[in-house]
C-alpha cells in the first residue's frame, strides 16, 4: 500500500473526489494508487495539493506498512 492510499482512507476521500480536486483523470488516479502508473512531477504536485499534503509530494507515492 502506498502513502496516498493511506491518506485517502484517513481523510475519508474517494479516488473520484481526489481526481476532481487535482484535475486528473480518475483512471489515472486509480493506476497511480495501484502502482501501474507513475505520478509525474506536475501531476504528483497537483495530487498533493488537492489532498492537502504539506510534505514532499514524492512521499505520497512511497510504499508504507498499512
Amino acid at each position: 500500500m502506498n502513502r496516498l492510499q493511506v491518506e485517502l482512507i484517513r481523510r475519508g476521500m474517494s479516488q473520484r473526489e481526489l481526481a476532481e480536486r487535482a484535475h486528473v483523470n480518475e483512471a489515472s488516479v486509480s493506476r497511480i494508487l495501484h502502482g501501474k502508473e507513475k505520478a509525474y512531477p506536475e501531476r504528483g504536485r497537483r495530487i498533493a495539493v488537492a489532498l492537502g499534503w504539506t510534505g514532499d509530494p514524492e512521499e505520497l507515492f512511497e510504499e508504507v506498512d498499512a
